[in-house]
């Protein structure tokens, strides 16, 4: 008897249940075979998209990171540029700026410069008793538009008078390269101590760069 006989043999042997069993568990097995390679691709397919989403991440990382580096490459460009203007004194260029605005100006007087790192820090403060708001508002955004290396570190303002009068104190900073800085522009050397211009309530305000 061969084989196939004797498996036919057994399979007549099964009763009715048993041969319902069997083919329960073939037609699983069949499934099985059939869904396995369905499966393992699918599974395949799902990993492929989520690198796929991963890598388009990555990529969209590093152009983010690009435009940054090209938006701090020209900031600091600009710095370059700003400190390569050396600032006239301070407070000659306090009195023409407010005599511009049409502004008296009380008093100038001159901290001791600082050196700080390859930059000399030099600094004044300078009172404007009776100025109107708008004035000194344009004051200080012309302070602040003007092509050198200025900052607003202090602003004080008293309103002892009835209407748009006020005394106006403004604080102003700027930092001066060493002569060999000039003719080599940024290179070793520590960075002076960042300076943080404020205004009213010392709320932090916009200055120049910080000394590249």
């Amino acid at each position: 008897m061969n084989r196939f006989e004797a498996l036919r043999a057994q399979w007549e042997a099964l009763t009715d249940r048993e041969k319902r069993l069997v083919r329960i568990l073939g037609a699983v097995g069949a499934a099985s075979v059939i869904m396995l390679p369905v499966y393992l691709l699918s599974s395949a397919i799902g990993e492929l998209e989520e690198q796929n989403e991963q890598i388009a991440s990555v990529l969209s990382d590093i152009d983010r990171a690009e435009d940054r580096l090209a938006q701090r490459e020209a900031e600091r460009n600009a710095a370059e540029a700003r400190y390569a203007q050396r600032a006239p004194e301070l407070g000659t260029f306090l009195e023409g700026r407010s005599s511009a605005r049409e502004m008296q100006i009380a008093s100038v007087t001159n901290q001791p410069e600082v050196q700080e790192g390859r930059f000399r820090k030099r600094h004044v403060r300078a009172s404007f008793p009776g100025t109107t708001l708008r004035q000194a508002v344009r004051l200080m955004t012309d302070l602040e538009s003007a092509p050198y290396p200025i900052a607003i570190e202090r602003v004080h303002i008293d309103h002892f008078q009835e209407g748009d009068h006020y005394n106006l104190e403004l604080g102003v900073i700027t930092f001066d390269r060493s002569g060999g800085d000039r003719d080599a522009g940024a290179g070793g050397g520590d960075r002076p101590t960042a300076v943080r211009p404020v205004g009213p309530g010392g709320a932090v305000r916009a200055g120049p760069p910080s000394p590249p």
